[in-house]
């Protein structure tokens, strides 16, 4: 696994040697577009898994693009996605609207109470990972082990005309 600025090197050197492998990478991979100065034409047919796909049809995700595009002026990638995921505002009368849905949803499954210590809390959370499912921005159909290993439905993208497309 590398990060798409390495990776771009990679797809520029294979270019230059008329070296035309099939590529498949992994997440940190997601960016190679935005690389400056990078000729997106050597990343097509660019095959990646990723836990985001910005042209997803779920209402969450298409409010979430149309929110980064208007804030940000580019189309977000995993990384602003899981930027988001772990933006956590303060629990507050908001009912933790703000709080990211898995720890949401642990709470909720643990029955969490405010005058609970903070190792209560951790001790009650940690007891009810195993029994939560969560679907979200960077995920679907999510779960964890009793390793604290996440489990999740697979997402891939391609690069198709210069851009991402999800792949089914």
């Amino acid at each position: 696994p590398i990060y798409y600025q390495e990776a771009s090197i990679i797809l520029k050197q294979a270019s230059d040697k008329e070296f035309a492998p099939v590529f498949f990478g992994c997440d940190g991979m997601d960016g190679i577009l935005q690389v400056e100065n990078f000729d997106v034409k050597l990343a097509e047919g660019l095959m990646l898994l990723t836990p985001f796909a910005a042209d997803a049809t779920d209402d969450l995700t298409v409010n979430f693009v149309k929110s980064y595009e208007e804030a940000y002026g580019e189309t977000p990638i995993q990384f602003a996605a899981k930027g988001l995921r772990v933006s956590v505002a303060s629990i507050s009368e908001d009912k933790c609207r703000k709080l990211p849905a898995i720890i949401k949803a642990a709470m909720e499954e643990a029955n969490v109470t405010p005058d609970m210590s903070a190792s209560d809390i951790c001790d009650a959370m940690e007891g009810v990972m195993t029994q939560i499912k969560v679907d979200g921005l960077t995920g679907s159909n999510m779960s964890w082990t009793e390793d604290g290993e996440p489990e999740k439905d697979p997402k891939a993208v391609q690069v198709v005309d210069g851009a991402y497309k999800a792949m089914e």
